[in-house]
This record gives structure tokens, C-alpha cells and sequence, in this order.
């Protein structure tokens, strides 16, 4: 059922080609101003959701705001749903109940916040410079507005990133466009801090965030980025962690890229004794003889992190050459996880013979 969650959604959904190219988009739309451009697509999720459930639609719309612009939205609905974006423009001038309304709506419905998030650098202040000049032609209005756009917290994407940390990991659904735009970004400490942010997510995480975070775990260029969506993955096991995303570690541990294989082993240590099927286990053993020391010392902490599954004679053999290799940080993987290992299984010898 529509309610304000799926209109969020839908809005974010609309500017993902406006986040790429700002510009190109607002001339693609036909709109002659920034604002026009945001107001149409703030509102083309309610029109939509007015043809199929309008009831659902008016209440959604009335539990944001209860002004005559809201009514007018209302009894336009079905002309404005076909209307370009230059025609809501004419609209927006013309009315300034509609002018209040739909101010309500582009902060309510976190459109400017959406704006801020998704932009960075020289896009992030066209956008507020432009924003802040078209609504000087509307003297006295849009003063909520006004406000949005000069807030200290018109942030860059790194820096909104940091600032979830006060969320606890409750994140609202602008907060997980900003968490899923800043996975795809350009810089890598922001892709980084974006992984970092969706470990911490208090509810699991949606599948597309899921997919992406493994992506990046596995397939990113920066070695630190892959490190902070490997935990992240280690953080969520217990949503994240299904037959399919086993599968695809199994896989990547054979992959031509050498960045690859060790990524899907330092992932599979971070999903520990989650990690049991004998022939992921066999694959990290293999991995111990691997080309790439990143590889061979990722394998070895992996099966000390897997615990009871990987304690086996023939882990053990594979781990006791592996002290012998000429890498130091693959010589101490190797050692630690052996001693991990014996305690797990001297552990569980300790467990059969105490009688119940």
C-alpha cells in the first residue's frame, strides 16, 4: 500500500539519473528551473499512487499536509499525472497554496535531503546556489526552505556518512540511499565509510544494499574498502549469510583475479563457524598454496576464524607448511590459526569426556 516510505523510495528511485548528471537530467525532463524539476518528481509518485489507490494516496498526502494546496494537488490529480514538468512549473508559479504545500512535501519527504546526499563536491553547491537563487523570486515564501539550504548540514557525502553514527544504525530510507550511493562513489574512503556504516544497521539490510556490499567485498580496486565491506559482512552474518553467497565465495576463491580470491577469503573469515560446508573448507585449504601471499595468509586466518568445522587432520597438515612460509604475515596467520584451532578441538575432547 502507498504510504510516505514508498514515496521516499520512489523519489529516490527518480533521481538516480539526476544524482549522474544534474544538469542533463533537468533539460531531459523539459524543466526550466531546479526547482520545477524537484517539485515534479516529488510529486510523480503520488500521482501515479492516486490513479491505482487514491484513497491510500489522499490519506498520505493529508498525513504530510492538510493546506488548500494539498486540495488543489488533490483535485489535479488526474490532468498534473500527464503534465510535463515545465506545465507543474506553470503551476507552481501560479499558485501559492501549491507553493506552501509542496514545500511541506520537499522536506518531509527528504527530496533536499536526498538532493544533498546524493551530490558532491562542485554538483552539491550548483545545487544549492541554484536552488537558492530561483527561490528568491518567490519574496517571503519557501522560508523552511531557505533554511534547508543553509543548515550547516549541508554536507558532503563523506561527511553525511559520518554523521549516521548518531543513528545507532536505525537508519531512515534517505539514510540508506546515502549508505548505497556512497558504496558506488568515486572516492574510496567514502565507499569505505559507507560499508562501515551499513555494518552497523540495526534490521537487515535490503537485498540491492546486500548485493552491493558483497560486490564491493569482493571487486573493489581499494584494498582498504574491500577490508571495511569484508567486516561489514561479518557484522551482518546472521542476515547476510545463504547458500548463495557461499556459492559465490566458493567460486571466487578460483578466480584469475589474485585482488579476488583473497577478498572471498577474508570474507569467509569474517562469516566464521557460519563457513561449514567441507568443500568451502577444502577450497581455504587449497588457497594456503596460493601465488598471492594475500591470498595464502586471508586462507589461513579464515579456517582458524571457522573454527570446529575446519579442525581436521588434513586443515592441520596444510596449516603446519603454511608456518613454513617465507611471507612473515603469512607464517603468523598460519601459527595463529593453528593455536586457534587445537584450543577449539581440545575444547570440544574436554566436552565429549565431562559426563552429563
Amino acid at each position: 500500500m502507498f504510504d510516505q516510505d514508498t514515496w521516499r523510495r520512489q523519489i529516490a528511485d527518480q533521481l538516480n539519473g539526476f544524482a549522474r548528471n544534474p544538469r542533463q537530467e533537468i533539460q531531459l525532463a523539459g524543466a526550466p528551473s531546479l526547482l520545477s524539476y524537484l517539485v515534479a518528481r516529488t510529486l510523480a509518485p503520488f500521482l501515479e499512487a492516486f490513479q491505482r489507490e487514491p484513497i491510500a494516496a489522499v490519506l498520505t498526502l493529508a498525513a504530510i499536509t492538510h493546506s488548500p494546496g494539498a486540495d488543489q494537488i488533490v483535485q489535479r490529480a488526474a490532468r498534473m499525472r500527464y503534465q510535463s514538468a515545465a506545465q507543474i512549473d506553470r503551476e507552481l508559479r501560479a499558485s501559492r497554496d501549491i507553493r506552501i504545500a509542496v514545500e511541506q512535501l520537499l522536506l518531509e519527504l527528504q527530496t533536499i535531503a536526498l538532493v544533498r546526499q546524493r551530490l558532491n563536491g562542485g554538483r552539491e553547491e550548483w545545487a544549492r546556489g541554484t536552488l537558492d537563487r530561483e527561490l528568491d523570486l518567490f519574496t517571503g515564501e519557501f522560508t523552511q526552505l531557505r533554511r534547508a539550504l543553509t543548515d550547516p548540514g549541508w554536507q558532503t557525502r563523506s561527511d553525511a556518512l559520518r554523521a549516521l553514527r548518531n543513528r545507532k544504525g536505525r537508519y531512515t530510507p534517505a539514510d540508506l540511499v546515502l549508505i548505497h550511493d556512497g558504496l558506488t562513489d568515486s572516492a574510496a574512503h567514502v565507499r569505505a565509510a559507507a560499508a562501515r556504516m551499513l555494518g552497523l544497521i540495526a534490521e537487515p539490510p535490503g537485498s540491492l544494499l546486500q548485493k552491493t556490499l558483497v560486490r564491493v567485498a569482493l571487486h573493489d580496486s581499494d584494498a582498504e574498502t574491500r577490508v571495511a565491506a569484508a567486516r561489514a559482512i561479518g557484522m551482518l552474518r546472521e542476515y547476510i549469510t545463504t547458500p548463495q553467497l557461499l556459492d559465490q565465495l566458493s567460486s571466487c576463491v578460483f578466480s584469475d583475479d589474485s585482488f579476488v580470491r583473497s577478498s572471498a577469503a577474508l570474507v569467509l573469515g569474517e562469516l566464521g563457524d557460519m563457513v561449514s560446508a567441507p568443500m568451502l573448507i577444502k577450497h581455504l585449504t587449497k588457497l594456503l598454496t596460493d601465488t598471492d601471499p594475500y591470498a595464502r595468509e586471508a586462507a589461513a586466518r579464515a579456517l582458524g576464524r571457522i573454527g570446529a568445522a575446519a579442525a581436521t587432520p588434513d586443515v592441520f597438515a596444510a596449516l603446519q607448511l603454511a608456518i613454513e612460509d617465507n611471507e612473515i604475515t603469512v607464517h603468523e596467520a598460519a601459527s595463529d590459526a593453528l593455536a586457534r584451532l587445537r584450543d577449539v578441538r581440545q575444547a570440544s575432547t574436554l566436552l565429549v569426556a565431562t559426563p552429563a
